[in-house]
């Protein structure tokens, strides 16, 4: 970087210094330089190159930690699933932005994002939520650091609650049933099927499109999710690991409830004409289009009340998809990849709760194994 020579103004010298690229727009950046003598204006000018050299003009001066932020979530948001964006964005501007929004971001202190934290404790937000909005703040002050705007990060100087696991709530094998038998004459009995015997994911089934759904062999290929993403659209994305692309063997009763279902949506669709939305989805609103997630909370509840069966939340569907895997004796890598569960220990950690009973059976059946050698 250098000045592109020095001018004459009056009784004043100036010059031009070249600044490093604004480093979120890219865009070029220069710095005028005045002083009263050219010999001035040259030292003044090679005090500023160095600083900039050192990342110390890069704007965070002036900058606060809500514009930042602004700033960081637009860099960002090429890189994230439509949702995992919007969660970003909602415990920033939610969160973040209110309470220490108006600080200078070079002037952010420990002692402000520890009270950041009690603040939000004390307001009611859960320990697990100021854990992530920790991580979340963390990942932006370190991409500060990179950027050459901040010389270190606050947030490694502050302790973040710890996360609390949520209670693993299920139905076992006779609700499960009870729970089906209250769904057969529900329009989404398929969508209960699918969530309660193959663990889909919420997203997973709304995005399910038919030609991922093979009935004449029985299998079913998760290849999207349906999220909600910017201005409250709906937009299809990759599943949420690359184990989230899987196949999935389907039970019979599934096969024939889609059958039917299948059944039911073209009749539908031939009595609307041409106010049916064609994107080839397997569970639709009235028209055809995405369903919407209220609309399916709102009728999860229903189903529940009808059945008689304790209150779970609707991701719940897939830990008891998961636990009577387990407790009937499926192995655990099958159940891994049914659920799409990146590695085998994730599984098994998450639902060590069945693990007691199948470490019993492993033991009886060693011990029987051993009995019937000794006899023979």
């Amino acid at each position: 970087m250098a000045g592109d020579g020095f001018r004459r103004r009056g009784d004043a010298w100036t010059t031009l210094v070249d600044l490093p690229r604004d480093p979120v727009t890219g865009k070029r950046r220069q710095k005028r330089i005045t002083a009263p003598t050219k010999r001035a204006c040259k030292e003044l000018a090679l005090r500023v190159l160095q600083d900039a050299e050192a990342g110390l003009l890069s704007g965070a001066e002036r900058v606060t930690v809500g514009e930042y932020l602004d700033r960081w979530l637009a860099s960002v948001e090429p890189n994230l699933r439509p949702s995992t964006f919007r969660r970003y964005s909602d415990l920033m501007r939610q969160h973040v932005v209110p309470v220490v929004g108006n600080v200078r971001l070079i002037k952010l202190a420990p002692l402000d994002v520890q009270r950041l934290y009690a603040s939000k404790l004390e307001a009611g937000l859960s320990p697990s939520s100021v854990h992530l909005l920790h991580n979340i703040l963390h990942r932006a002050l370190k991409q500060a650091m990179r950027w050459g705007m901040l010389s270190r990060n606050v947030t490694e100087a502050v302790d973040a609650p710890q996360p609390v696991k949520p209670e693993c709530k299920t139905w076992d094998a006779a609700q499960t049933a009870t729970v089906l038998a209250a769904a057969a004459h529900d329009d989404l009995e398929a969508f209960w099927r699918l969530a309660l015997l193959c663990g889909l994911r919420r997203g997973e089934l709304l995005g399910l499109q038919w030609p991922d759904v093979d009935l004449a062999r029985g299998t079913l290929a998760v290849r999207r999710t349906l999220s909600r993403g910017k201005g409250g659209s709906w937009e299809l994305g990759a599943p949420k690991t690359a184990h989230g692309r899987r196949s999935i063997a389907l039970p019979a009763s599934c096969v024939e409830s889609l059958r039917r279902h299948r059944i039911q949506q073209l009749e539908r669709r031939l009595e609307l004409g041409e106010i049916w939305q064609d994107r080839d989805f397997v569970f639709t609103n009235q028209t055809g289009g995405p369903f919407h997630v209220n609309t399916l909370v709102r009728r999860f509840r229903a189903l529940t009340a009808r059945a008689g069966v304790p209150a779970i939340r609707f991701h719940d569907l897939r830990h008891t998809s998961a636990t009577l895997l387990l407790a009937g004796g499926v192995h655990p890598k099958v159940v891994q990849e049914r659920l799409g569960h990146a590695d085998v220990g994730i599984t098994l950690n998450r639902y060590s709760h069945v693990s007691p009973q199948m470490q019993r059976d492993a033991a009886d059946t060693l011990d029987a194994m051993v009995s019937t050698a000794k006899r023979a």
